[in-house]
């Protein structure tokens, strides 16, 4: 990745990496959705008839210059439109295997996701901290109202065995949170745009991941996620070196 200045530069970097989706499907509604989701500047989303497979549809992966990334079940990959949001620790507990979804689609940029869409992302990083139970987990909040909302859930993690807790608001923080959560406030900077969750790992490198997206209209937010420890570890580094967590 070229020079980082700001948190803008992480998701230009992943726009450059362009990728394509193959819809395999005849409900036209399925597809207007997923356009809506994924048709954005650095991902095509292309639509194939089944014609006589009889199948209820899936969606292929392939990269710039067509090499296949992978292929899941529609009903699946529906699930990241509408999912259902659940306690990290519940998830962790969970049979229901959301990795491969997620694995699917890292380093995809995704468009106009809601507040639900973007809690139930989170979710899926905050539940593999919890499950490693070490390192340090980093959450950008935007405002510190939205922090207050999440306080029971970051108190709890933060008691998680010897897993560490940073947080990020743009705003004044008065709420009080768990002695050991960090809290680091700067006003009127591109904390209140960005929605922020980085886990590095817990010592493991194949555990850090993260989810950056940028508020560009009214609780729509516009990013991508990544299991890259590369990138991961660079957005912890500039987190740390941007802002005073304390």
């Amino acid at each position: 990745m070229n020079a980082v200045n700001s948190l803008r530069d992480f998701i230009e970097a992943i726009e450059r990496r362009r990728k394509a989706l193959e819809v395999h499907t005849d409900d036209d509604a399925a597809v207007t959705a997923l356009r809506r989701q994924f048709d954005t500047r650095n991902v095509d989303v292309t639509r194939r008839s089944l014609g006589s497979l009889g199948e209820s549809g899936f969606v292929i992966v392939r990269s710039a210059d067509g090499e296949f990334r992978g292929a899941v079940g529609l009903e699946q990959f529906q699930s990241i439109l509408s999912p259902e949001i659940h306690p990290p620790w519940k998830l962790a507990d969970d049979d229901y295997d959301r990795a491969e979804l997620f694995d699917f689609l890292e380093n995809t940029l995704f468009t106009s996701y809601s507040r639900r869409q973007m809690l139930a992302t989170a979710r899926e990083i905050e539940e593999r901290a919890w499950r490693v139970g070490a390192g340090t987990l980093y959450a950008g909040f935007q405002r510190a109202t939205a922090l207050a909302e999440q306080t029971e859930v970051y108190d709890q993690l933060a008691s998680r065995d010897s897993l560490a807790v940073a947080v990020f608001v743009d705003d004044a923080w008065d709420t009080s949170l768990a002695d050991d959560v960090m809290v680091a406030s700067e006003a009127g900077g591109e904390l209140g745009t960005f929605w922020i969750v980085a886990f590095d790992g817990g010592g493991n490198e194949l555990d850090a991941c993260a989810l950056l997206a940028e508020e560009r209209d009214e609780g729509q937010y516009y990013g991508f996620w990544t299991y890259d420890p590369a990138t991961v570890d660079e957005l912890i580094s500039y987190l740390e070196t941007t802002y005073d967590v304390s």
